[in-house]
């Protein structure tokens, strides 16, 4: 009895160390495939806001810094005037013309000639010349306006080099200035969805004649659907102008936002937006807007690239370009460039 019980632990003392060996392998396989996994595991990359660059147009942008992100001293340095001679001490001048007694006309006009000395001359020519206008269009060898092809200006990553592939261009009329948008893919990746006028942005008019704000409509929906009085209206105009006895002058500030509804009310009234006050009698540089559109259609990066000299038209400019929306189905970055000229 006593060597069948002594059988019977031996068996039992083999399946345990049995068990305990079958358990060790199997947590050494466990780990061993957990390190070979993690070594053997491919990077994850994300490329959904990697940027698609393609060969566009570049921003215009101008030589001497105007607008531009990165200005450049050496245009304004180059525009200076020499310094004038220092001027000769009335005393020493006095010294060197001083005749001789017994001759005392000979002198005379080569003291008159010492004021204008000849070194004036290119200060005087300096001063008096008049600077250019910035125009549109393409310019020859040594313009002040150059267009760079070779890079862009991406948000977040500087300048980047154009690469190559489409672009899509839309342009517009708008009330005597032109629209130009440039997005970077094909017209089935990318596109614009909603446009507002920017011209609803614009400053207004200092001053409205009293014909032109009596001639104030009431807002109505075709057919007949009324939207506001004509009363109502003229309140809300009133409280950015003032009767001065003689005409309506601008006396509060207009906030960007509430400036389309003024507008409206203007050429309901027959005023001609095409020559409006804020651009009449000026030479405005074009607005030049860099900006991205990403994969979930946001708009991201909105930048000005050139400035139209004004910066109340410049943030008039800015502001209805971003109540516009694009879409973008290329599943990348897009870039853009958007132009405003007056």
């Amino acid at each position: 009895m006593s060597e069948a019980l002594t059988y019977a632990k031996r068996e039992q003392r083999k399946r345990t160390i049995l068990s305990y060996i079958i358990a060790i392998v199997m947590y050494a396989v466990l780990i061993g495939a957990g390190l070979l996994f993690d070594i053997l595991k491919p990077e994850n990359i994300d490329f959904g806001n990697k940027s698609l660059i393609v060969n566009i147009q570049g921003p215009v942008t101008n030589d001497i810094g105007k607008g531009s992100p990165i200005e450049k001293d050496e245009g304004l340095v180059a525009e200076k005037p020499a310094p004038p001679p220092a001027p000769v001490p009335e005393s020493q001048a006095q010294t060197i013309a001083k005749p001789k007694p017994t001759e005392t006309v000979t002198p005379t006009p080569a003291a008159e000639a010492k004021p204008t000395p000849t070194p004036i001359t290119p200060e005087t020519a300096v001063v008096q010349e008049p600077e250019k206008p910035w125009i549109p269009g393409e310019r020859g060898p040594g313009s002040r306006i150059s267009s760079s092809e070779s890079s862009v200006l991406s948000p977040g990553e500087g300048q980047v080099p154009w690469g190559t592939g489409e672009a899509v261009r839309i342009t517009k009329a708008e009330k005597g200035n032109t629209v130009e948008t440039t997005l970077g893919g094909s017209s089935e990746s990318v596109g614009q969805s909603l446009y507002v006028p920017i011209y609803l942005s614009m400053p207004l008019p200092e001053v409205v004649p009293a014909s032109l704000f009596n001639a104030i409509p009431p807002e109505i929906v075709p057919p007949n659907t009324l939207i506001a009085s004509a009363e109502s209206r003229k309140r809300a105009f009133l409280n950015y102008y003032s009767w001065n006895e003689k005409e309506y002058r601008l006396t509060n500030p207009v906030p960007l936002e509430i400036r389309d509804k003024l507008w409206e009310m203007l050429e309901d009234a027959g005023y001609n937006v095409e020559k409006a006050d804020y651009k009449a009698g000026r030479s405005l540089n074009a607005v030049v807007i860099g900006f991205s559109i990403t994969k979930d259609r946001q708009l991201k990066g909105v930048d000005i690239l050139q400035s139209s000299g004004d910066s109340d038209i410049d943030a008039a400019v800015l502001y209805g370009f971003k109540r516009a929306s694009f879409w973008n189905k290329s599943g990348d970055t897009i870039q853009g460039r958007f132009v405003y000229r007056f």
